[in-house]
């Protein structure tokens, strides 16, 4: 399978594929395809996982593109202007994202949904769960602007605003913590809490927090609608 990362600011993800290979990605993110790709609805993880993750709002349907009769294209692409990340996983590897990042992957790679503790979904507003993927393949993630990638080595973690969290590996442990400032956070336009994130890993962020960029059109558009 041959992959195209297409575009600047609001990119696409161009995927080649042999007869015969197959892809997941994430419900509603087709922007193209050949004839002879067939397109199936497929359990998101599994019967559990899709039921946990129809339950927090969530669709519980992915789409499974697979090649047919020859060799055929796919593109697909996120909702908001951003980047698309790739990640090689080997054989066992895990990588974490947040609930809205993931774009696709290939179909070796297994998916899981991990459900937060209630009080890390409430205090860091992220949602009731995480995906999480384990090799061997390829996952690509979608990221609202730029990509932000922090190596997070012993001894120096990094504090993180959690919208900004698109994805990390595994290895790396998290927690949710007040910021130090509260009247910095209430006059400042910080936010309450930030994810420390420690270990031995990479970290990936968005230059751009979905829930605020889209909390700004909406206002937007509705001062337009008024005058």
């Amino acid at each position: 399978m041959k992959y195209d990362i297409v575009g600047s600011n609001m990119q696409h993800l161009a995927l080649t594929m042999a007869d015969g290979e197959k892809i997941y990605a994430d419900s509603g993110t087709l922007v193209s395809k050949t004839e002879n790709i067939v397109m199936t609805p497929r359990l998101a993880g599994g019967i559990i996982s899709a039921l946990e993750r129809k339950a927090t709002g969530t669709t519980a349907l992915l789409t499974e593109f697979a090649s047919k009769g020859g060799e055929g294209t796919v593109a697909v692409a996120g909702i908001f202007p951003g980047k698309i990340f790739q990640i090689t996983l080997g054989a066992g590897e895990r990588f974490t994202s947040e609930r809205h990042a993931f774009l696709a992957a290939d179909a070796s790679v297994k998916y899981d949904v991990h459900v937060l503790r209630i009080s890390t979904a409430l205090l860091a507003h992220s949602g009731w769960y995480l995906l999480e993927f384990v090799g061997p393949g390829n996952v690509f993630i979608h990221v609202s602007g730029d990509i932000i990638e922090h190596d997070i080595t012993p001894g120096n973690s990094i504090e993180v605003e959690p919208e900004h969290v698109a994805g990390f590996d595994s290895q790396l442990s998290y927690k949710v913590r007040f910021v130090d400032n509260i009247r910095t956070a209430m006059f400042g336009g910080v936010g309450l809490f930030l994810a420390k994130f420690e270990g031995n890993g990479r970290l990936i962020t968005h230059a751009v927090s979905r829930h605020k960029l889209s909390a700004d059109i909406y206002t937007t558009a509705i001062d337009d609608l008024k005058k």
